[in-house]
Protein backbone atom coordinates (compact mmCIF):
# COMPACT_ATOMS: atom_id res chain seq x y z
CA UNK A 1 0.00 0.00 0.00
CA UNK A 2 2.86 2.37 0.84
CA UNK A 3 4.49 1.80 -2.55
CA UNK A 4 1.18 2.48 -4.28
CA UNK A 5 0.80 5.78 -2.41
CA UNK A 6 4.36 6.83 -3.29
CA UNK A 7 3.73 5.94 -6.93
CA UNK A 8 0.56 8.05 -6.88
CA UNK A 9 2.33 11.07 -5.41
CA UNK A 10 5.04 10.79 -8.08
CA UNK A 11 2.55 10.82 -11.00
CA UNK A 12 3.43 13.20 -13.83
CA UNK A 13 2.39 16.83 -13.36
CA UNK A 14 1.73 17.05 -17.08
CA UNK A 15 -0.64 14.10 -16.95
CA UNK A 16 -2.42 15.65 -13.96
CA UNK A 17 -2.92 18.89 -15.87
CA UNK A 18 -4.43 17.00 -18.79
CA UNK A 19 -6.75 15.08 -16.49
CA UNK A 20 -8.03 17.98 -14.45
CA UNK A 21 -8.28 20.57 -17.23
CA UNK A 22 -9.56 18.32 -20.00
CA UNK A 23 -6.72 19.46 -22.27
CA UNK A 24 -6.76 16.16 -24.15
CA UNK A 25 -10.40 16.48 -25.15
CA UNK A 26 -11.71 17.59 -28.54
CA UNK A 27 -14.13 20.49 -28.88
CA UNK A 28 -17.61 19.66 -27.60
CA UNK A 29 -19.70 21.89 -29.88
CA UNK A 30 -22.16 22.41 -26.98
CA UNK A 31 -23.50 18.88 -27.17
CA UNK A 32 -22.54 17.39 -23.83
CA UNK A 33 -25.65 15.40 -22.89
CA UNK A 34 -24.79 12.05 -21.35
CA UNK A 35 -21.70 11.86 -23.52
CA UNK A 36 -20.01 14.72 -21.64
CA UNK A 37 -19.33 13.04 -18.27
CA UNK A 38 -18.66 9.71 -19.99
CA UNK A 39 -15.94 11.29 -22.14
CA UNK A 40 -14.41 13.03 -19.13
CA UNK A 41 -14.47 9.77 -17.15
CA UNK A 42 -12.95 7.78 -19.98
CA UNK A 43 -10.09 10.23 -20.53
CA UNK A 44 -9.18 10.59 -16.88
CA UNK A 45 -9.13 6.79 -16.53
CA UNK A 46 -7.03 6.45 -19.69
CA UNK A 47 -4.49 8.94 -18.39
CA UNK A 48 -4.37 7.25 -14.97
CA UNK A 49 -3.69 3.99 -16.82
CA UNK A 50 -0.96 5.60 -18.96
CA UNK A 51 0.77 7.24 -15.99
CA UNK A 52 0.63 4.04 -13.92
CA UNK A 53 -0.94 5.63 -10.86
CA UNK A 54 -3.32 8.26 -9.54
CA UNK A 55 -2.81 11.17 -7.18
CA UNK A 56 -5.38 11.87 -4.44
CA UNK A 57 -6.63 14.81 -6.52
CA UNK A 58 -7.17 12.57 -9.53
CA UNK A 59 -9.09 10.06 -7.42
CA UNK A 60 -11.42 12.82 -6.16
CA UNK A 61 -12.07 13.86 -9.76
CA UNK A 62 -12.45 10.25 -10.88
CA UNK A 63 -15.14 9.52 -8.26
CA UNK A 64 -16.97 12.72 -9.17
CA UNK A 65 -16.98 11.84 -12.86
CA UNK A 66 -18.16 8.28 -12.22
CA UNK A 67 -21.06 9.68 -10.20
CA UNK A 68 -21.96 12.10 -12.99
CA UNK A 69 -21.80 9.43 -15.70
CA UNK A 70 -23.87 6.92 -13.72
CA UNK A 71 -26.42 9.56 -12.72
CA UNK A 72 -26.82 10.40 -16.39
CA UNK A 73 -27.42 6.75 -17.25
CA UNK A 74 -29.98 6.37 -14.48
CA UNK A 75 -31.85 9.54 -15.38
CA UNK A 76 -31.86 9.25 -19.15
CA UNK A 77 -31.39 5.62 -20.18
CA UNK A 78 -31.98 2.92 -17.57
CA UNK A 79 -35.75 3.40 -17.39
CA UNK A 80 -35.96 2.96 -21.17
CA UNK A 81 -33.74 -0.10 -21.61
CA UNK A 82 -34.34 -1.78 -24.96
CA UNK A 83 -34.36 -5.53 -24.35
CA UNK A 84 -32.98 -7.89 -21.73
CA UNK A 85 -29.34 -7.57 -22.83
CA UNK A 86 -29.37 -3.79 -22.50
CA UNK A 87 -31.27 -3.96 -19.20
CA UNK A 88 -28.67 -6.34 -17.77
CA UNK A 89 -25.71 -4.21 -18.77
CA UNK A 90 -27.30 -0.97 -17.58
CA UNK A 91 -28.32 -2.62 -14.32
CA UNK A 92 -24.75 -3.76 -13.71
CA UNK A 93 -23.44 -0.29 -14.48
CA UNK A 94 -25.81 1.41 -12.07
CA UNK A 95 -25.12 -1.17 -9.34
CA UNK A 96 -21.55 0.11 -9.27
CA UNK A 97 -22.79 3.56 -8.24
CA UNK A 98 -23.29 2.76 -4.56
CA UNK A 99 -19.88 1.09 -4.29
CA UNK A 100 -18.22 4.12 -5.86
CA UNK A 101 -19.64 6.36 -3.13
CA UNK A 102 -17.34 4.51 -0.72
CA UNK A 103 -14.33 4.32 -3.04
CA UNK A 104 -12.26 6.72 -0.93
CA UNK A 105 -12.64 4.33 2.01
CA UNK A 106 -12.23 0.88 0.49
CA UNK A 107 -9.37 1.81 -1.86
CA UNK A 108 -7.10 1.62 1.20
CA UNK A 109 -8.05 -2.05 1.60
CA UNK A 110 -6.18 -3.93 -1.12
CA UNK A 111 -8.43 -6.99 -0.93
CA UNK A 112 -11.63 -4.95 -1.29
CA UNK A 113 -10.13 -2.81 -4.06
CA UNK A 114 -8.98 -5.83 -6.06
CA UNK A 115 -12.35 -7.54 -5.55
CA UNK A 116 -14.14 -4.42 -6.77
CA UNK A 117 -11.86 -4.12 -9.81
CA UNK A 118 -12.47 -7.78 -10.69
CA UNK A 119 -16.24 -7.41 -10.42
CA UNK A 120 -16.38 -4.29 -12.58
CA UNK A 121 -14.03 -5.97 -15.06
CA UNK A 122 -16.46 -8.86 -15.43
CA UNK A 123 -19.30 -6.39 -15.97
CA UNK A 124 -17.28 -4.56 -18.64
CA UNK A 125 -16.46 -7.79 -20.48
CA UNK A 126 -20.11 -8.81 -20.29
CA UNK A 127 -21.10 -5.47 -21.85
CA UNK A 128 -18.60 -6.01 -24.66
CA UNK A 129 -19.92 -9.53 -25.28
CA UNK A 130 -23.51 -8.31 -25.29
CA UNK A 131 -22.67 -5.52 -27.73
CA UNK A 132 -21.12 -8.01 -30.17
CA UNK A 133 -24.04 -10.45 -29.83
CA UNK A 134 -26.99 -8.08 -30.24
CA UNK A 135 -28.57 -7.94 -33.69
CA UNK A 136 -26.87 -5.19 -35.77
CA UNK A 137 -30.32 -3.84 -36.63
CA UNK A 138 -31.10 -3.27 -32.93
CA UNK A 139 -29.41 0.12 -32.93
CA UNK A 140 -31.05 1.43 -29.77
CA UNK A 141 -30.11 -1.67 -27.75
CA UNK A 142 -26.53 -1.57 -29.03
CA UNK A 143 -26.36 2.12 -28.18
CA UNK A 144 -27.53 1.55 -24.60
CA UNK A 145 -25.12 -1.36 -24.12
CA UNK A 146 -22.36 0.84 -25.52
CA UNK A 147 -23.12 3.54 -22.95
CA UNK A 148 -22.93 0.99 -20.14
CA UNK A 149 -19.60 -0.30 -21.42
CA UNK A 150 -18.26 3.26 -21.75
CA UNK A 151 -18.75 3.71 -18.01
CA UNK A 152 -17.62 0.24 -16.89
CA UNK A 153 -14.34 0.03 -18.81
CA UNK A 154 -12.89 3.30 -17.44
CA UNK A 155 -13.76 2.26 -13.88
CA UNK A 156 -11.96 -1.05 -14.49
CA UNK A 157 -8.87 0.64 -15.90
CA UNK A 158 -8.62 3.21 -13.12
CA UNK A 159 -9.38 0.81 -10.25
CA UNK A 160 -6.89 -1.82 -11.41
CA UNK A 161 -4.22 0.82 -11.94
CA UNK A 162 -4.97 2.32 -8.53
CA UNK A 163 -4.55 -1.13 -6.98
CA UNK A 164 -1.22 -1.66 -8.74
CA UNK A 165 -2.81 -4.69 -10.37
CA UNK A 166 -1.47 -4.23 -13.87
CA UNK A 167 -1.68 -7.71 -15.36
CA UNK A 168 -3.99 -7.65 -18.36
CA UNK A 169 -4.45 -3.88 -18.30
CA UNK A 170 -3.11 -3.40 -21.83
CA UNK A 171 -5.57 -6.01 -23.11
CA UNK A 172 -8.47 -4.35 -21.32
CA UNK A 173 -7.51 -0.94 -22.72
CA UNK A 174 -7.15 -2.33 -26.25
CA UNK A 175 -10.53 -4.08 -26.00
CA UNK A 176 -12.19 -0.87 -24.87
CA UNK A 177 -10.56 1.11 -27.68
CA UNK A 178 -11.70 -1.45 -30.26
CA UNK A 179 -15.25 -1.37 -28.86
CA UNK A 180 -15.35 2.41 -29.28
CA UNK A 181 -14.18 2.01 -32.87
CA UNK A 182 -16.99 -0.45 -33.53
CA UNK A 183 -19.51 1.93 -31.97
CA UNK A 184 -18.31 4.71 -34.26
CA UNK A 185 -18.68 2.42 -37.29
CA UNK A 186 -22.01 0.88 -36.25
CA UNK A 187 -24.03 3.74 -34.77
CA UNK A 188 -23.33 6.82 -36.84
CA UNK A 189 -26.40 9.11 -37.02
CA UNK A 190 -28.33 9.05 -40.30
CA UNK A 191 -28.78 12.41 -41.98
CA UNK A 192 -31.31 13.49 -44.60
CA UNK A 193 -31.78 16.76 -46.43
CA UNK A 194 -34.77 18.52 -47.90
CA UNK A 195 -34.64 21.42 -50.32
CA UNK A 196 -37.33 23.51 -51.93
CA UNK A 197 -38.49 21.62 -55.06
CA UNK A 198 -39.12 24.98 -56.70
CA UNK A 199 -36.21 27.13 -55.52
CA UNK A 200 -36.43 30.90 -55.71
CA UNK A 201 -33.63 32.40 -57.83
CA UNK A 202 -30.87 33.78 -55.62
CA UNK A 203 -32.14 31.88 -52.58
CA UNK A 204 -30.85 28.71 -50.92
CA UNK A 205 -33.00 26.84 -48.40
CA UNK A 206 -31.95 23.35 -47.30
CA UNK A 207 -33.14 21.58 -44.16
CA UNK A 208 -30.83 18.92 -42.66
CA UNK A 209 -31.98 16.40 -40.06
CA UNK A 210 -29.75 13.84 -38.32
CA UNK A 211 -31.17 10.95 -36.29
CA UNK A 212 -29.00 9.19 -33.70
CA UNK A 213 -29.16 5.50 -32.79
CA UNK A 214 -31.29 6.35 -29.76
CA UNK A 215 -33.85 8.12 -31.93
CA UNK A 216 -32.98 11.68 -30.90
CA UNK A 217 -32.65 14.25 -33.68
CA UNK A 218 -30.91 17.49 -34.53
CA UNK A 219 -31.95 19.90 -37.27
CA UNK A 220 -29.96 22.53 -39.12
CA UNK A 221 -30.95 24.86 -41.93
CA UNK A 222 -28.92 26.39 -44.74
CA UNK A 223 -30.71 29.63 -45.59
CA UNK A 224 -29.02 32.12 -47.86
CA UNK A 225 -30.46 34.99 -49.83
CA UNK A 226 -28.06 36.57 -52.27
CA UNK A 227 -24.75 36.91 -50.45
CA UNK A 228 -26.28 36.89 -46.96
CA UNK A 229 -26.53 33.78 -44.79
CA UNK A 230 -29.56 33.86 -42.45
CA UNK A 231 -28.61 30.46 -41.02
CA UNK A 232 -25.93 27.95 -41.84
CA UNK A 233 -24.00 26.72 -43.59
CA UNK A 234 -24.63 23.55 -41.61
CA UNK A 235 -21.65 21.49 -40.42
CA UNK A 236 -22.95 17.92 -40.66
CA UNK A 237 -20.25 16.54 -38.37
CA UNK A 238 -21.37 18.88 -35.60
CA UNK A 239 -25.02 18.19 -36.35
CA UNK A 240 -24.39 14.45 -35.92
CA UNK A 241 -22.68 15.09 -32.58
CA UNK A 242 -25.61 17.22 -31.48
CA UNK A 243 -28.12 14.51 -32.41
CA UNK A 244 -26.01 11.89 -30.60
CA UNK A 245 -25.38 13.93 -27.43
CA UNK A 246 -27.06 11.17 -25.39
CA UNK A 247 -25.67 8.36 -27.53
CA UNK A 248 -22.60 6.15 -27.23
CA UNK A 249 -21.61 7.23 -30.75
CA UNK A 250 -20.81 10.82 -29.71
CA UNK A 251 -18.97 9.55 -26.64
CA UNK A 252 -16.93 7.07 -28.70
CA UNK A 253 -15.99 9.72 -31.28
CA UNK A 254 -14.78 12.13 -28.62
CA UNK A 255 -13.00 9.48 -26.53
CA UNK A 256 -11.01 8.27 -29.50
CA UNK A 257 -10.22 11.86 -30.55
CA UNK A 258 -9.08 12.68 -27.02
CA UNK A 259 -6.77 9.67 -27.10
CA UNK A 260 -5.35 10.77 -30.44
CA UNK A 261 -6.94 7.82 -32.23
Amino acid sequence: MCSRLLRSIAASAVALTMLLTGAAQPARANVDGISGPIVDLSLIAWNVYRSGGATPEQIVEFVRLVSGALTGLQNEVVGHADGLEAAEVLGQATSVHIDMLDYHNFRDNEILLESFAMEVGRYAQNANNKYQAVDPDSKRAKDQIGLGAQVLYPITLAARTDAGWTGGLSTIEATYRELNRKIVADLEPRCTRWSDPEPIPGRIYVRHECVAANGETAVGVDHKVGDKWHSGPVNLDNLKLEAARNSSWAAAKRILAGQGQ
